[in-house]
């Protein structure tokens, strides 16, 4: 086979970011990866890590291609992260493509993470394969986000995540709420919480909607649900505290939850960093630092508008996934997406970057990234 060219290798790497994307919700804390080997027959073997502990992306597919007779010596391997060097759960996958006679490996993005960074690299080539990285390696950082952020910054990434109206409702005045989206757009936002390790909401939403804040996807694990609830005021009738599901509540230092609560959930404590408008506010650099020790990679926060606002202020949002409806609900005191103290020039806004649209039945979603005015930017 000849070799391939730059053009042929991005098809295939965008073939192993799809690949890699079927492990999401499944792997953490490891990333999610796809792997797709070409062999000089072109025949075609492809692989993804599927589950935390299971078999590596790299190994995977070499172990499809066994079972479908297809030759591994002499093929070209297309990863979409570097493959590891170290034995783990499961055995480096660099000695798996080496003793597979794997002749090149096309990798998109490098492994930050200290115990592997450049190890398999290093063994891969003294071997003598090839390797070439690098290829759509700005997709890749955006498929390995949540990685990236966790072993970099030692915190999950923060997607916040709100449903309005064509004029920026998330509720009527009188707080009625059901439903701004679709059914369609519902089921997305089920599915989507199962991508999450943690989801995050405030007390005030606990009360006022008693969400279960569940994937209700086959095949998608449910995501630790954690409540701010400075005070510990949560009713004992509340949804999330009776379906078994893990919940972790965060109060702050000093206060004190009921004791029925210890049996049904556990309970955070954290501290404030400051006042605002008389009242304290639960420190997100703590919160978040502590979700990143617990292996959290991805928080989704869901709301209410007083929750994503405190976000907002603190610096703390990565990205946004934004629904809007085709509906107008119009009234002044119908609440926005977005409290807490906001900015007071135009000139300081948040820029919503590489912003992609996509159609949910009659709705419209809006992802992004966000680059927080002095503060940098951190998702690709």
């Amino acid at each position: 086979m000849s070799p391939i060219d730059s053009e042929v290798y991005e098809s295939l790497m965008s073939v192993a970011f799809d690949l890699a994307k079927r492990g999401i919700g499944n792997v953490a804390p490891n990333p999610p990866v796809g792997a797709i080997l070409v062999n000089e027959d072109l025949e075609v073997a492809e692989g993804w890590h599927a589950k935390y502990g299971g078999p590596h992306a790299e190994a995977a597919c070499l172990a499809a291609a066994r079972s479908s007779g297809i030759e591994t010596q002499g093929a070209t391997i297309i990863v979409s992260l570097e493959p590891c060097g170290h034995e783990g759960k499961t055995p480096p996958c660099s000695q798996a493509i080496i003793d597979a006679g794997i002749r090149r490996v096309i990798y998109s993005h490098p492994d930050p993470h200290p115990v592997t960074r450049g190890r398999g690299i290093q063994q891969l080539t003294e071997a003598g394969i090839e390797v070439v990285g690098g290829v759509l390696e700005s997709e890749g950082a955006r498929l390995l986000a949540p990685y990236l952020c966790h072993v970099q910054r030692g915190r999950p990434l923060v997607t916040v995540k709100w449903a309005m109206t064509l004029d920026g409702r998330i509720a009527s005045a009188t707080g009625d709420s059901k439903w701004i989206t679709s059914e369609e757009t519902r089921r997305w936002t089920r599915e989507r919480r199962g991508h999450h390790g943690a989801i995050l909401v405030g007390i005030g939403t606990v009360e006022s909607d008693d969400p279960q804040l569940t994937s209700r996807t086959e095949g998608m694990k449910d995501p630790l649900r954690v409540v701010i609830d400075p005070a510990g005021r949560i009713s004992a009738d509340r949804q999330l505290l009776h379906d078994g599901g893990d919940v972790l509540l965060v109060l702050q230092e000093g206060q004190s939850a009921p004791d029925y609560l210890s049996e049904r959930v556990e309970i955070l404590m954290v501290p404030a960093n400051r006042q605002s408008g008389g009242k304290s506010q639960i420190d997100l650099d703590d919160l978040l630092r502590k979700l990143g020790d617990r292996g959290i990679q991805s928080l989704l926060v869901e709301g209410g508008a007083v929750t994503i606002g405190h976000f907002f202020d603190a610096g703390k949002v990565d990205r946004c996934e934004v629904l809007i409806a085709p509906k107008v609900i119009g009234g002044a005191e119908a609440p926005g997406p977005i409290a807490g103290r906001g900015l007071d020039m135009m000139t300081l806004a948040i820029e919503a970057l590489d912003p992609r649209w996509t159609d949910l039945g009659p709705d419209r979603l809006l992802e992004a990234s966000l680059s927080l005015a002095g503060r940098g930017r951190y998702n690709p």
